[in-house]
C-alpha cells in the first residue's frame, strides 16, 4: 500500500497571529486521515513512526520516500515549514498544502497553492470536515495519475534532477525504524493514555508513561549528544510531576509539593521560558510558581519571588492569547501581590488588577462565543479570606453577603472555610472546571 507522511504539529497550539488554541490532533483524525485513507494510502504521522531512541532518521527517510506529503502549516509551525521544505527540495511532486483558513503564509511563497479549512479552535464543524475531506481525497486521486510539478524548487528550476538512492536504502527495504507503530505502542496513543490518567486523577501513572517518552527522546544520538523532547512531551511530563507532588503532599506533608514544584520547575526551564511565546509553557510555569507561592510556610521574601515569576508568565501569556480566564487569573495574582506589599506598589498592583479585571470580564463574552461555549457558561467562584481571624467580626458577615447575592445571580460560589481541609493547596482549586 503506498505511504503518505503527513507534516504538522501535534495536539492544542496556540497560533501567535490571532491568539487562538487550535486543537491540531482534530484535524488529523477529523480531516487528514480520513481523507487519506479514503484514498488507499496508508496516513502516518510523526508520532506514529516505530523508532528507537531520535526521530530525525526516519522523519528523513519519509520525507524522501513517501508517496504522498500532506502539510498542514496551521499556527506556523516551525518544524512543519522546515520539514515541508525538505520535502520540496527532494521531490519534484505528490506533496499538499493545507491549513486552517486564518492562516497566512510567513514567507514569499504566494504562488504555492493552500488549500484552506475553517478551524473553530476547539473542534471542526462536522460539515466542514467532511467537505475537506471530500476535497482532500479528489485531490489525492487526481495526484495518482499525473505529472504535474508542485514543488516550488523543481518549478523554478526545471533541469534540477531529483536526488535517487540505491534500492538497498530505499523506504521499503529500509530498517524498522522508519516502519508505522502499532497503535498501543505509538508516541501519540501513550500521551493520550498519560492526559486520560491525569483527567482520572492517576498522575503517577501518567508520569512514569510520559518519563518512558522523555528517556526515549532524549537519549543520545550518533553523534554521543542527548538530544530535545518536544515540547508537548515536556510540558506534560511538567504538569503531571508538580499535580503528583500536590497529591502526596496532602498525605506525606508540604515537602511533596515542593519537590513537585522543584521538578517541574527544570523540566519547563528546558523550553527558555525566558524569551519563550509558547503560551502553554508560560501557563504552566506561571502555575507551579502561583502554587508554590501559596504555601504560607515558605519566607515572605521566598512566595514574592515566585509571584513575581508567576506574574511575569502570565502577563506575557495574557497578551498573546487574550483569554479572558488568564486575564482573571492575572488579576487575582496581582491581587495577592498587593497584599503582600505595601505603599505605591500595593496601590499599583491594585489598580492593574483591576483594570485587567475589567477587561477580561468586559472581553469574556466575545472570548467564550469563538470558542463555541457562549455566555452560558457558568463561572465557579472559589472565595477565600480570613475568616478564622475574629478582629473584624462584621468581615465575615460582609463576606457572607456578597457570597449569597452572587449564588442569586447563578454564581457558583466555593467556600474556603467550608470546602478546603487541612492540607489542601489553594491552587489546587484552579484546575477545578
Amino acid at each position: 500500500m503506498p505511504v503518505c507522511f503527513v507534516i504538522m504539529g501535534f495536539g492544542k497550539k496556540t497560533d501567535l497571529a490571532t491568539g487562538r488554541e487550535l486543537d491540531l490532533d482534530k484535524s488529523y483524525k477529523n480531516i487528514i486521515k480520513p481523507a487519506v485513507t479514503a484514498a488507499g494510502y496508508e496516513c502516518v504521522r510523526a508520532d506514529e513512526i516505530q523508532h528507537s531512541g531520535v526521530i530525525d532518521v526516519p522523519m528523513y527517510e519519509m520525507l524522501f520516500a513517501a508517496d504522498l506529503v500532506v502539510a498542514d502549516l496551521s499556527t506556523a509551525n516551525q518544524t512543519a515549514i522546515f520539514e515541508l521544505g525538505v520535502r520540496v527540495a527532494l521531490r519534484p511532486r505528490t506533496t499538499i498544502i493545507i491549513a486552517e483558513s486564518k492562516y497566512k503564509i510567513p514567507f514569499d511563497a504566494n504562488h504555492i497553492v493552500v488549500r484552506h479549512y475553517d478551524h473553530s479552535g476547539p473542534d471542526i464543524g462536522f460539515d466542514e470536515a467532511l467537505r475537506m475531506q471530500g476535497e482532500l481525497t479528489t485531490l489525492i486521486n487526481a495526484l495518482k495519475g499525473g505529472d504535474a510539478v508542485d514543488s516550488p524548487v523543481y518549478t523554478v528550476l526545471p533541469d534540477l534532477q531529483r536526488p535517487t538512492r540505491p534500492p538497498a536504502t530505499k523506504m521499503g527495504m529500509a530498517a524498522p525504524a522508519a516502519q508505522p507503530q502499532s497503535s498501543e505502542d505509538s508516541y501519540a496513543t501513550i500521551l493520550q493514555t498519560a492526559r486520560e490518567a491525569m483527567d482520572a486523577g492517576s498522575f503517577d501513572f501518567a508520569k512514569k508513561k510520559l518519563q518512558d517518552i522523555y528517556k526515549e527522546q532524549t537519549a543520545a544520538g550518533a553523534d554521543g549528544k542527548p538530544k530535545s523532547a518536544p515540547a508537548t512531551i515536556v510540558q506534560q511530563l511538567a504538569l503531571a510531576t508538580y499535580r503528583l507532588g500536590e497529591v502526596r503532599a496532602k498525605k506525606d506533608g508540604v515537602d511533596q509539593a515542593l519537590a513537585g514544584y522543584a521538578e517541574a520547575e527544570d523540566l519547563l526551564r528546558q523550553l527558555d521560558v525566558e524569551k519563550t511565546t509558547d503560551p502553554e509553557t508560560l501557563r504552566l510555569w506561571s502555575e507551579v510558581h502561583e502554587h508554590r507561592a501559596e504555601i504560607a510556610t515558605r519566607s515572605p521574601s521566598a512566595r514574592k519571588h515566585d509571584l513575581n515569576e508567576a506574574i511575569d508568565a502570565s502577563e506575557r501569556c495574557f497578551v498573546i492569547k487574550r483569554d479572558y480566564k488568564i486575564g482573571v487569573n492575572l488579576a487575582y495574582l496581582l491581587s495577592l501581590r498587593a497584599s503582600m506589599s505595601s505603599g505605591d506598589d500595593r496601590i499599583a498592583d491594585n489598580v492593574f488588577a483591576e483594570r485587567i479585571r475589567r477587561d477580561a470580564i468586559e472581553k469574556g463574552g466575545q472570548t467564550a462565543s469563538i470558542y463555541g461555549i457562549g455566555r452560558s457558561i457558568q463561572t465557579k467562584f472559589y472565595v477565600s479570606y480570613a475568616w478564622a481571624d475574629q478582629k473584624d467580626p462584621d468581615r465575615d458577615k460582609e463576606v457572607d453577603r456578597f457570597c449569597e447575592e452572587a449564588k442569586n445571580r447563578g454564581v457558583n460560589i466555593m467556600r474556603d472555610k467550608t470546602a478546603t481541609r487541612i492540607g489542601d493547596l489553594i491552587g489546587s482549586r484552579h484546575h477545578e472546571p
